[in-house]
């Protein structure tokens, strides 16, 4: 009798075999790498800079083939970061502002935190750009600024789904100011 195709032997042994490989290696970069393409990478946050834009993956440098260059640039995120941090931005240090009030509850505004938090690290996997420059717990609300506009609308929304019944207000600008984001949790 002929084997049978198993697809939950098939998914099994090629677990088996990739624990066995140190470093996975994604498809794209073989191919970035022999077209000799330049590629960056920030010291802070370790995204990398090739086809036009940062990329989040840790283990790169580990798989260079040797003699490939690899230049240290601090990335847009990183360089927002540290000027937040000295305090000298200039008029806007950020991109977006979510403001999220109505938090009389102390395990409501811990819970909204945790979530924030959440939001915040899967956005960085995705795009190493986004990311959460501060959160400031001021009283009775809390206000997070952000390196990119689109992460506050995303915090809004994902916390206004979490906790039904608040008030969701997104103001977006026609010039080039940040994006401003406001939650009131129901009373």
């Amino acid at each position: 009798m002929p084997h049978k195709y198993n697809p939950e032997f098939a998914a099994a042994r090629r677990r088996q075999k990739a624990k066995n490989i140190e470093v996975r290696v994604p498809r794209w970069w073989s191919k970035e790498v022999k077209a000799g393409t330049a590629i960056a990478s920030c010291p802070n946050c370790h995204a990398l800079y090739y086809d036009k834009h940062w990329h989040s993956w840790s283990n790169a440098s580990t798989v260079l083939p040797k003699g490939h260059k690899v230049r240290e640039e601090v990335c847009a995120a990183c360089r927002m970061l540290s000027r937040s941090k000295k305090g000298n931005s200039s008029e806007f240090g950020y991109e977006g502002e979510a403001v999220l009030s109505g938090l009389a509850d102390t395990a409501l505004k811990l819970e909204v935190i945790r979530t924030v938090k959440n939001i915040a690290e899967r956005a960085v996997l995705r795009d190493p750009e986004a990311q959460v420059i501060k959160i400031e717990d001021k009283g009775r609300s809390v206000r997070i600024t952000t390196t990119k506009n689109h992460l506050a609308e995303t915090i809004g929304k994902e916390v206004a789904a979490a906790h039904k019944g608040g008030e969701l207000n997104i103001r977006f600008s026609n010039e080039n100011l940040p994006v401003r984001v406001y939650w009131t949790a129901k009373k």
